[in-house]
């Protein structure tokens, strides 16, 4: 887009809060954060530097995992040239942060940051003169609030970014306001401030944009999967209308077609005219790339267009693979699920409980019958399940089963609802999947049972361990974990217990054979009390562990409490959480036994190994890294966080020749880190002494 000579874009790093007739809780800038990068040669913000003499962003927080992490998206121009990247929190804490992913065509990067904090909830579509307000880091100020108005939608000739979903506000934004949150009136995230246009003096002159909130969700989904973005093609080039053209309709021209790609195969030709994809109206080429980009893989979206005086609607599938191209039945036309129908079908097996955990899912795996996970439950004996008639009381039903499964007994729950068979005790995974799986349960933010984005199997549980998992790159979130893990055809899989960084778990559907089999085990109810309260006393010392100061040793009886409780809970969940809590507080010797306890239960799990790999880091101990590092080496060899740990190891742990093999690697997967992992393996410091 040519620019007016009067005006300079400018991207900005940060974004402020206004307030019109409503003021704005204190509360959300909780979730908010100044981003304060180090750029080369340049000094970080934040450090006592006169404000705005130093790079500085904002960032507003979009997920939590259940490891106690954050996920912070903020705008990829204000941390591309950086080699370091804190963030300070609301209260005043700066915390390192490490990249998870970026996206260069839509200006959106997502950061990991080691805190509890709370994600925004995303808004609906806004209105046109709808209030709304920025929260941002505006002049590396700290962040402030400024209040305007919605001045514009669907905005994507901007000519800021390749992808452009804008929302315009006349609400001030600032240098130092990129990444920062524009938010409605109850706080919910309308979009991330992204540019503005700016006086010669770059400062605002009510002209600002922010990512779309449906764009910005679609991304992040993206980049917490597995750190890149697998947009969709049609397969088109597409052209402005002449100026003869649009005095008649609006829309952009199909100038050329793919043979073999989704538009041509869906009926498209060459010169219909693309009036609307999905929802959208378009105008513009720019509007198809906006509205394309929203698109899933694995899904479709009904297009409209004009061919001569005819109007025609036509749907583009973008296929995962050839397996669900052959699959009959159709997808729906539900946008809160866009996949094949019996997937979002399982919906209906599919229940938000309260007990122990406050929000967690449950499946519905016979008449009156739910499984979830034991985390979920405790040592409470009942459970509310909300279903469409209201919410019901679930009682627990004892079970001699060792592993995180619960059941749970419910009568009034809807009859024409979904039922999901549990699977045979032989049931051979490795060989029965290969399409994509999808995790279904409540989703917290839109207070709904959801279908969340597909993922694959990685690794099955491994043979010897007898509650071992399966590991997946299905997206999961807070509240999913006793959903459902389904495939293609709607078939139980797995139910969910967690995970995080993309690397999730699901404990197989053949599990609750046993689970329903040791029902009548004589031992049914001690085991269950036994666990459930075990499971119940080490959550309450982990929070007090939580609580406790960084670096300081834990008093002797919250020590004594999480070695005995968490230990007798039998939970490769708590066993991790014990073992980053101990390691943070310097007690290294426990922090490894809990890790090494949890990669015993679930070998294959490539989280417990790098939480094994963290401890055994923070003690010093880097010979004793080796066997794990390199059996993450061979499982995850393009996943730059087990490169590095391999690159660490075999430096100070004595093997050279693993380092340079993994450097190699390095260099495909992240060529910027591999930078520093070079001058490392030349230049390496003293190994850290043992602690």
């Amino acid at each position: 887009m040519q620019l007016p000579t009067c005006c300079l874009a400018v991207f900005v790093s940060a974004f402020l809060f206004v307030a019109p007739a409503r003021s704005v809780a204190p509360e959300t800038l909780q979730s908010v954060v100044s981003v304060l990068p180090v750029w080369p040669g340049q000094a970080q913000g934040g450090q006592g530097r006169a404000p705005g003499t130093a790079p500085e962003g904002s960032g507003v927080v979009v997920a939590a995992d259940e490891d106690g992490s954050a996920f912070v998206a903020t705008a990829w121009h204000v941390i591309k040239p950086a080699e370091r990247i804190d963030v300070r929190l609301a209260d005043g804490r700066i915390l390192p942060a490490e990249l998870a992913g970026q996206d260069e065509s839509s200006d959106i990067a997502l950061l990991r940051v080691r805190a509890d904090l709370s994600a925004f909830t995303f808004a609906a579509r806004p209105r046109l003169a709808q209030p709304v307000c920025t929260i941002s880091n505006a002049y590396g100020l700290g962040l402030s609030v400024s209040c305007g108005v919605v001045s514009a939608l669907d905005v994507s000739t901007a000519g800021f970014n390749p992808v452009e979903d804008f929302v315009q506000t006349d609400a001030a934004a600032n240098p130092g306001s990129s990444g920062g949150a524009l938010v409605d009136q109850q706080g919910n995230l309308v979009g991330m401030i992204s540019a503005i246009f700016a006086a010669k003096s770059d400062t605002n002159i009510g002209i600002n944009f922010a990512v779309s909130a449906p764009l910005l969700r679609r991304v992040v989904d993206d980049l917490r999967d597995d750190g890149a973005i697998d947009r969709v093609r049609a397969g088109w080039q597409l052209m402005r209308l002449s100026r003869a053209a649009q005095s008649k309709t609006s829309g952009a021209r199909v100038d050329h077609l793919d043979a073999d790609g989704p538009a041509a195969a869906s009926g498209v030709m060459k010169d219909d005219i693309i009036i609307q994809i999905g929802p959208r109206r378009i105008q513009s080429p720019e509007d198809a790339i906006a509205a394309l980009a929203l698109v899933l893989r694995g899904s479709g979206v009904n297009v409209t267009l004009l061919r001569g005086e005819r109007q025609l609607q036509v749907n583009l599938t973008f296929g995962e693979t050839n397996r669900q191209a052959q699959i009959n039945a159709p997808a729906t036309d539900d946008p809160d699920c866009p996949y094949l129908k019996p997937v979002c079908d399982t919906r209906q097996a599919v229940f938000p409980i309260e007990s122990f955990d406050p929000l967690a899912s449950a499946v519905r795996i016979g008449a009156g019958m739910l499984v979830t996970n034991r985390h979920a439950i405790g040592n409470l004996s009942t459970a509310i399940v909300h279903t469409p008639e209201g919410p019901r009381e679930g009682q627990v039903i004892a079970s001699a089963y060792r592993g995180d499964l619960a059941l749970l007994k419910v009568d009034g729950l809807p009859e024409v609802s979904l039922v999901l068979a549990p699977g045979t005790a032989n049931d051979d995974l490795e060989t029965q999947i290969s399409g994509p799986l999808f995790a279904v349960g409540a989703d917290i933010g839109r207070r709904q049972i959801r279908v969340f984005k597909p993922g694959k199997l990685t690794l099955a549980p491994a043979k010897h361990a007898s509650l071992g998992r399966l590991h997946v790159t299905s997206t999961m979130q807070p509240g999913v974990s006793g959903g459902a893990l389904v495939d293609e055809t709607g078939k139980l899989i797995g139910i969910v217990t967690g995970g995080g960084e993309g690397r999730n778990e699901a404990l197989p559907a053949r599990e609750l054979v046993k689970l329903l089999e040791l029902r009548t085990s004589a031992d049914a109810g001690t085991i269950q009390t036994t666990l459930g309260g075990a499971l119940a006393r080490c959550a309450e010392a982990l929070d007090g562990a939580e609580s406790a100061a960084r670096g300081t040793k834990l008093a002797d009886a919250l020590l004594t409490g999480i070695l005995n409780d968490c230990r007798a809970s039998e939970n490769a969940g708590q066993y991790l959480r014990a073992g980053r809590l101990l390691g943070m507080a310097g007690h290294f010797k426990d922090s490894i036994e809990f890790n090494e306890a949890a990669v015993s239960q679930t070998p294959n799990s490539i989280n417990s190994r790098i939480s094994l790999l963290v401890s055994l880091q923070l003690a010093g101990r880097f010979k004793d890294m080796l066997p794990h590092a390199r059996w993450l080496f061979e499982v995850a060899s393009d996943d730059p966080q087990a490169l590095r740990f391999a690159i660490q190891s075999g430096v100070w742990g004595g093997d050279k020749a693993f380092a340079e093999s993994a450097y190699q690697k390095l260099l495909i997967a992240d060529p910027r880190q591999a930078q520093a992992a070079r001058r490392f393996i030349d230049n390496a410091p003293p190994a850290p002494k043992a602690r």
